[in-house]
């Protein structure tokens, strides 16, 4: 399923006009160690086979002039036959040679040799892949946001110049020594990028000019399943936001050790990365002790509608910042792994929307490519000592300053005015009356803290407010959203509850209102999964079957006889969910599903279906017209004398009755 992108090394493509043909000394033979010890095009000396993949081979080379090394990307000569394949080999070559960025492979030259295959000289690097340094297990902290940072640096300075690599995963993320980080990311392997630079963009998915290829075909899928974001699963149009799912599904992977989504099946996997909720990361890594502000974080870059993961790569980059600066604040990971405010990756001091306040520590230098403060050449993990020092510098300060406040309210005895106000003085004795901040303005603000992503003052103001905050929908709704992000599913489940508590005749059917649907549903479909939290997915049925009206019933079905409980893995919840709606109340439900679900009672009783014909014409909807349609088949049984089981209604009143329900159906 991941198409030619599985093909490793990539190729170059073709170049439009006139493209340089390289010399090669000597003659080339056939097979990819053949063009060991040549030199092509007069300056790359090949010395040595790297790899090799279905497309093309990667040779170390030097260069002869400069004395440099290089990497060389040969195209098969068969390979060359096909046009797609040329054009994402030239691709390649566009993107590494436009986006020039510390953190990206650069290409230098491109060119074709005499047998007719093409070359693209790359950035020489030399270290580990990220799938190497994960396959032992998970990262610690500091290190995993460490390298997401860098990515999302990479993919910031793609997006800006309209690429999207479309196929990011640990093989192409290289991490190499430099200037004292031994972690220090390099990006590769463009070959399935979405291009658009200048004149370049005729060449996109569904822009080609005339006479020119279009590279991916609506419809069609490129990348790697385990990384795939879901309209990309889906051969949707895909945007930067892609890339951001695929360093969600590789952030997840470096901080748990396992992919948020595995299977067997290629196409079960795909399945998985369009409808499966993210599993909480403590099912997956129970001893990881991952803080909530970064599975919040990395659960928005997974979201399954582009339009609810971070807006950019720049927004990601300050997220993480804040974050990293939050935990060495607290001792969570090493200070030589922290990056400081501002870098040259574009961090911003400033609140980041979607994780939190950022602490200002001042006085650290930072690194002149990346911005990250790594491991000074034989600093070892004691590096770091001057962001230990800053952070503890900042927190004596605020230790100093809250005492101060402390003992000039003391010397002060402020007292109330009587109506909840602070009466204290000002510098010049003047008493001042500082207005009381009620119950109504901290819910208020704890809102506002949640909606800005700051989920875990939210919840701390929220949960302190006490009796003024029950029964408020927009606080449960604050809390929902709060809990969800931070992986705490129970008490999700029971805020969607106390939600339609405080306002039972809420329209779930609006599109403000989905996301509570979705999240009960999903949760559901967990039923019997072993990393499932099994208090959450309980509340999430006693919603369906419950509290969410009939159409909670209708997502019950769904998961029952629909298309959910469809997906694979999830036939324990199927399973469940048949045995729930048959035991439903009906008068509940809506009059289609109610006898949709009752025609599935009456089962093989020709008499109890004869006799639901006619309201299932008239009330009923698609889902009674697909239990309806296979009853057309004759039902036999019998040894010796085979009689059909339905046969009252197969004199046509069942006939009749489908063509009435689908008449009807069609004039909607």
């Amino acid at each position: 399923m991941a198409g030619p992108a599985d093909d490793k090394p990539n190729a170059p493509t073709a170049a439009k006009g006139v493209t340089p043909k390289a010399s090669v000394r000597p003659p080339a033979k056939a097979g990819p160690k053949s063009l060991i010890g040549s030199t092509i095009s007069d300056r790359y000396k090949i010395e040595r086979l790297l790899g090799e993949g279905g497309m093309g081979a990667v040779y170390q080379a030097e260069h002869t002039l400069m004395r440099k090394r290089m990497a060389i990307k040969v195209l098969h000569p068969e390979m060359t036959r096909q046009p797609e394949v040329v054009a994402r080999f030239e691709r390649e070559a566009m993107a590494a040679a436009h986006i020039d960025h510390p953190h990206v492979v650069t290409a230098t030259d491109f060119g074709k040799l005499e047998d007719g295959s093409f070359f693209l000289a790359l950035e020489f690097v030399e270290g580990k892949s990220l799938r190497e340094v994960i396959a032992p297990g998970r990262l610690e902290l500091g290190r995993a946001l460490h390298i997401a940072r860098q990515i999302a640096a990479a993919l910031s300075r793609a997006h800006t110049l309209k690429i999207v690599h479309r196929d990011l995963k640990p093989e192409n993320v290289m991490l190499v020594e430099r200037e004292g980080d031994p972690d220090f990311v390099k990006v590769l392997d463009f070959g399935i990028a979405k291009v658009q630079i200048g004149e370049l963009t005729a060449g996109d998915v569904g822009q080609a000019g005339p006479g020119q290829p279009v590279l991916t075909q609506a419809g069609m899928v490129y990348g790697t399943p385990e990384y795939m974001a879901p309209e990309q699963a889906l051969g949707q149009p895909v945007d930067a936001r892609a890339d951001l799912y695929a360093l969600g599904c590789i952030t997840y992977e470096m901080l748990c050790g396992v992919r948020p989504f595995d299977a067997e099946s290629k196409v079960a996997l795909l399945g998985m990365q369009v409808t499966a909720p993210v599993p909480p990361m403590a099912t997956k890594a129970p001893d990881a002790n991952i803080p909530p502000e970064v599975e919040a974080f990395v659960k928005r870059l997974l979201a399954k509608e582009a339009s609810e993961r971070l807006g950019d790569a720049r927004e990601l980059i300050e997220g993480i910042t804040a974050v990293m600066i939050q935990l060495v604040a607290m001792g969570r990971i090493d200070p030589a792994y922290a990056p400081p405010p501002a870098s040259r990756l574009g961090t911003n001091p400033a609140i980041p929307s979607g994780f939190g306040p950022v602490p200002v520590l001042e006085g650290v230098q930072a690194s002149p490519n990346t911005g990250a403060v790594p491991p000074k050449p034989g600093g070892g993990i004691l590096a770091g000592k001057a962001w230990m020092i800053a952070a503890a510098g900042g927190l004596i300060g605020i230790l100093v300053l809250v005492a101060t406040i402390l003992i000039v309210l003391k010397g002060h005895e402020p007292s109330t005015d009587g109506e909840g106000g602070i009466a204290t003085a000002d510098d010049s004795g003047a008493t001042v009356l500082l207005p009381p901040t009620s119950a109504d303005q901290k819910i208020k603000e704890a809102i506002a803290q949640i909606d800005s992503g700051n989920y875990g003052t939210g919840i701390e103001v929220l949960e302190g407010v006490g009796p003024d905050a029950q029964g408020r929908e927009d606080v449960h709704r604050a809390l929902f959203t709060a809990y969800t992000k931070t992986g705490r599913p129970v008490e999700a489940m029971r805020e969607v509850g106390l939600v339609m508590k405080a306002n039972p005749d809420i329209d779930l059917l609006t599109p403000s209102n989905i996301v509570l649907r979705q999240e009960v549903r999903n949760t559901a479909l967990l039923e019997g999964q072993p990393s499932a939290n099994k208090a959450a997915v309980e509340e999430a049925w006693t919603l369906l079957t419950k509290h969410l009206g009939y159409v909670g019933l209708d997502d019950l079905y769904d998961i029952a006889h629909g298309r959910s409980g469809m997906t694979p893995g999830y036939q324990k919840a199927r399973d469940r969910g048949q045995r729930e709606i048959a035991k439903a109340d009906r008068s509940k439900m809506s009059p289609a599903l109610a006898v949709t679900v009752e025609l599935h009672a009456a089962h093989n009783s020709c008499g109890a279906i004869k006799a639901l014909l006619e309201r299932a014409a008239e009330k009923g909807d698609e889902r009674t017209l697909a239990v309806l349609k296979p009853l057309t088949a004759p039902r036999l049984q019998g040894h010796w004398k085979k009689q059909d089981l339905l046969a009252c209604i197969h004199e046509g009143s069942l006939k009749q009755a489908i063509a009435d329900l689908d008449a009807r159906l069609r004039k909607k």
